[in-house]
This record gives structure tokens, sequence and C-alpha cells, in this order.
């Protein structure tokens, strides 16, 4: 009897350790607020719908009080707590993810990273392959190796990866190499066979399998036709997903982004970033976009949107994907590219993802059920599709405020930014095209007079269309304010100019990444600016980034607070 007591003491014992040890865990990573705090004697750019800058601010636990003159604030504050001096440092608020594949940054946590400069050091297919064997050197036999970042239009050769290049490096590892676009892929011959491709194999509907002359599987798998190979190949284990996250949620710290999104997630992505920022291990807002497939799930209750759904994650907007990208020769044109790509037709001009009459549908189905709906689309020819499909929809099922995004809207012409405006849609700019790949837009893919026009945001403006910027992460890396520089001065990375004309204000960039972003996902009551009733949810920066275009480009962010709680800190 007393072996059988000594055993249940231990044990409670054991139970009690596990839940201190499991509490002071969860606290570690969900700190709570203080009960009230004020910074005084700062610059504060509000990006209210006044554009004030006010010199403090007072917060109740993880809510904005009030906002005003240092006076104003400090008769707020009672007698056991004294203001932050803030001595003249700029407050804004915290960035909002408008588009981005989080934690898809962390992937430099558990795979090969390609990218060429300015992003990284790739410049031949020598030194992609180097790092590929690399990380084959450190996973185990039979295991997925995933690589990212490839540009074929960046290394010496001009040209893609091989299945046979991969072969030689591996035969017993499954390795599947990302393009820098995310619109296509290279494997090696075990990947095929993991997933049933062979010589033989049809492309899907919206996807290309590359061959060589002698009918073999080339390497190269494009848009629908690589998804069976990406999903095995992101299919990480708990460790993983775990150092991809933790890696992903303290770079967008760094760089004062508060509100993260995942812009395409499958029911198992859901479901493992559900439970993580349950858990709290995101210090950030998390937006969810699910793929067709789980966003049926969820409609027929088979995901739970309670169970999905927490005080930091949410869910957003059906995303559908109507073409590729520009970059990758994917992107659906109204006319030819500029140069041709290998092996292309001279009146190539990329095609659609979707069947006009399936993307109709779905459109027409979802917008029906009161959904948002984010449609991808790069070129003018797929931005027909959309505006034609979400006119559709509208006309059959009127909605006042359905907010459809349009997302990259890279080569949108004038007369689709009137319809824009017409029709309520809003875009949403990877105007970082033009510092990344302006160059080559201009000289490859779209020729002076198209490349020109890539994230007509000015013409955006003029329409009184609502726009954002994002980064597409980890397409190009999370820096919001390049991004913002980026729309100010159109400039690319060798330094040429591309359609000034589109240009905006730094204001309206500010805005595009705070104000506008929060908007465009129905979250403009909670957040994207500083006033009065908000969540906390702001950044300290080293320099105004309004007072000149260096400064937007090299403004740095020294903290970084979630609900009133500081994230990060510079050193």
């Amino acid at each position: 009897m007393s072996l059988l007591k000594t055993l249940a003491k231990t044990l409670t014992g054991i139970l009690l350790l596990l839940t201190i040890v499991a509490v002071a865990i969860y606290m570690h990573f969900n700190p709570r607020p203080v009960d009230e705090q004020a910074y005084i004697n700062a610059r504060i750019l509000t990006m209210d719908a006044e554009g004030s800058v006010a010199e403090a601010m007072y917060i109740k636990e993880d809510r904005i009080v009030a906002v005003g003159s240092n006076s104003d604030i400090e008769k707020l504050l009672s007698s056991k707590n004294v203001a932050r001096d803030m001595k003249g440092q700029i407050i804004m608020p915290g960035i909002i993810d408008a588009h981005g594949h989080f934690p898809g940054s962390g992937l430099a946590a558990v795979a090969a990273d390609l990218n060429s400069p300015p992003i990284g050091g790739v410049k031949t297919i020598a030194d992609a392959l180097a790092l590929i064997r690399q990380q084959v050197e450190k996973s185990p036999e039979g295991s997925w190796v995933y690589a990212f970042g490839f540009d074929d239009t960046q290394v010496a050769e001009q040209r893609f990866l091989t299945r046979l290049e991969l072969d030689s490096i591996s035969t017993k590892h499954n390795i599947f190499v990302s393009h820098v676009s995310g619109h296509m892929g290279i494997a090696n011959s075990m990947a095929f066979e993991s997933v049933g491709y062979d010589n033989t194999t049809k492309p899907p509907v919206g996807g290309f399998i590359a061959h060589s002359d002698d009918g073999q599987l080339a390497g190269l798998v494009e848009e629908n036709a690589q998804y069976p190979l990406v999903m095995k190949a992101l299919d990480f284990g708990i460790k993983q997903f775990y150092d991809m996250s933790r890696y992903a949620s303290e770079e967008y710290l760094r760089q004062g982004v508060t509100s993260a999104q995942v812009g395409l997630a499958n029911k198992k992505f859901i479901q493992g970033v559900s439970t993580f920022g349950q858990l709290g291990i995101y210090p950030q807002r998390v937006v969810m976009w699910p793929d067709l497939e789980a966003a049926k799930a969820i409609r027929e209750g088979e995901l739970s949107v309670n169970n999905i759904e927490s005080a930091r994650v949410k869910l957003g907007a059906l995303k559908l994907i109507t073409d590729g990208s520009i970059q990758g020769y994917t992107g659906f044109l109204g006319h030819p590219y500029h140069v041709q790509a290998q092996g292309k037709a001279p009146d190539y001009r990329g095609y659609p993802t979707m069947k006009r009459d399936e993307l109709f549908a779905t459109v027409e189905d979802f917008h029906k059920a009161g959904w948002q709906i984010a449609l991808h689309g790069n070129g003018d020819a797929a931005i027909d599709l959309i505006i034609e499909a979400f006119r559709n929809a509208q006309k059959k099922h009127p909605r006042e405020d359905a907010r459809p995004i349009i997302i990259h809207a890279q080569m949108t012409r004038d007369d689709q930014l009137d319809q824009f405006a017409e029709l309520g849609m809003t875009p949403s700019f990877f105007n970082s095209h033009v510092y990344y790949w302006g160059d080559r837009h201009k000289s490859l893919f779209m020729g002076p007079k198209r490349a020109a026009r890539i994230s007509p945001m000015a013409g955006a403006k003029a329409r009184g269309v609502p726009f954002t910027l994002h980064l597409d992460t980890p397409i190009v890396p999370m820096t919001p304010f390049l991004a913002a520089w980026s729309a100010v001065s159109r400039e690319t990375a060798g330094g040429d100019v591309l359609g000034l004309e589109q240009a905006i204000s730094p204001v309206d960039a500010l805005r595009a990444i705070t104000i506008d972003a929060a908007w465009q996902i129905f979250e403009e009551k909670d957040r994207g600016s500083i006033e009065a009733g908000k969540l906390a949810d702001f950044i300290v920066l080293d320099r105004d980034p309004l007072e000149s275009v260096e400064a937007l480009r090299d403004v740095q962010v020294t903290e970084t607070f979630i609900g009133g709680v500081p994230r990060f800190q510079a050193e």
C-alpha cells in the first residue's frame, strides 16, 4: 500500500512539475502587457484619415486609449506610473503584410537558399549545385531536400538546372528546386518517381512538364504540374516547421511587421499555423488565406473555424491563382513577351492556370456565400479574366463592400484600373519587382514601354482605387521600407528609373503598408493606425521615413510592440 502511495505522490509531483513547465513556456511566448503606459515627446505618424502627427499616446493593456499632445496624455497617467520620454523618436503603426507566405522566409533555416544578387550570392549553375549538395549532405537518405530562389535569368549560363544535374548530386534523396518566382521548379529522378511522374505523364490543365530532345523528363515543371512535388517537398516535420516559424517570426519582428499573412494555405498548413498561433509561438497576428480545397472544407464544416481562429490567428479571403509570373514567363499576357524564353514560339504570351468556366463558377459560388476573394493575376490577360469573373458574380449576387483583391496586378492597364474603380476592386501591388527585376523587365520580359507600367500605383491613386504594397516573402526578403522606397523612387537594382510617372508619395507608400493594408483585409477598425480604441501594435524607428527618399530606404526599426508588449528591441 505504501508503495502505491509513493507512486501516486511521485506521479502527482511529476504532473505538477510538467504543469509548471507548460505554464512557464506559455507565459514566455505570451507575455502580458502592463496595465498602463504612455509615450511622450515622440513624433507619432498616426496614419489616421487626416494624416495627423501627434506628440504622445496612452495605452491601457493591449489597446490605445488616447493620442494627442504631451499635456493631454500626462493627465491620464496614474500617479504610480511615469510616461516614457521618447526624446523625439519616431513612432508609427506596425507594418501589415498585405501579401506573403509566412512563415516561408524561415525556409532559410531548413533548406538551401539559391538566390542571386542582390538577395543572395548564386551566380552560376555550379554555385547552385554546390549549395544543394551541402543540403543533401545534411539530410538522411530517402528524405526530401528542398532548395529555393533559383533564377535562370540571373546565372551566367542563362538556363534552368536539369534533372540529370540533380541526379549527379544524389539518386537517394528526393530533390526539388523551386524557381525564384515560386511558380515552377526542377526535380531529380527520385522526386519524380515519388509522385508518379514519368516520361509519359500528361501535364494538368494550367501546367507544363518539360522534356529533353530524347523524350526524357528534363526536370522543369511549371504551375499546376509542380504542385504534387511542392506539397511533398514542403511537408515538413514538426521540428522543421518550428524552426521555420521561429526564424520567420524573429525576422518579421526585426522589420516591424506586426501582422503577417499566410497567402495560400492548404488544410494541413492551416492546422499547423493555427496550433502554433494558439500556443503563442507567433507573436504576430496572422491572417490565413485558404486554398480552394481548404475553403470548401471550411464551408462544409470539415475544418472548424472555431478551432482554427484565436486571438492572433484569423481566416481571410479565398485565394485563387489565375496565372503565373512574369519573370518565369508564365504570366498570362495580352501580347507576347518581349524576348521569348528558350523554346517558346514568337507569339507565346503565357497561359491561364484555371479554366475560364471553373474560375467564373468558383468566384460566383464563394462571392454569393459572402467570402472575400483574393485572385493572383500578373499578366493583363489574367487580370481581364479576374475582372470578368467578379463582374459576373457581382451582377448575379450584388454586394456593397466585397473588396475583391487582385494580387500582384503587375501589368494592369489603364482601362482595367477604371474597372477596378467601377467594381470596388482593390489591387495589392508587388511593386518591388521594379527594384529586383526591373532591369530584366525592360530588356527581356516586357520591353521598355510595358516595363514602365509595372505596378501602376499612381494610376490607381488618381482613380481613387485603394491599394497596398507587398513583398510576397519569401519570393523577396521581408523589407517593408525597401518596398515603400521602391514605390517612391521606381529605381531598379541596376540604377535605372522605371516609369517614374507611376511613383507615389512617401506618405501614400507608408499608408499602403499600414492602414490601407488593414482596410484591404477588413481589419481597419482594429489595426493599421495609431488611434484611440485600436490595438497597440506600433514600431519605433531610428529616423523619420518622411524626411527624404533616402531616409525611407535606410530607416531601421529599433523596437516592435504588439498589443502593448515589447517584442523586439535592437541591440
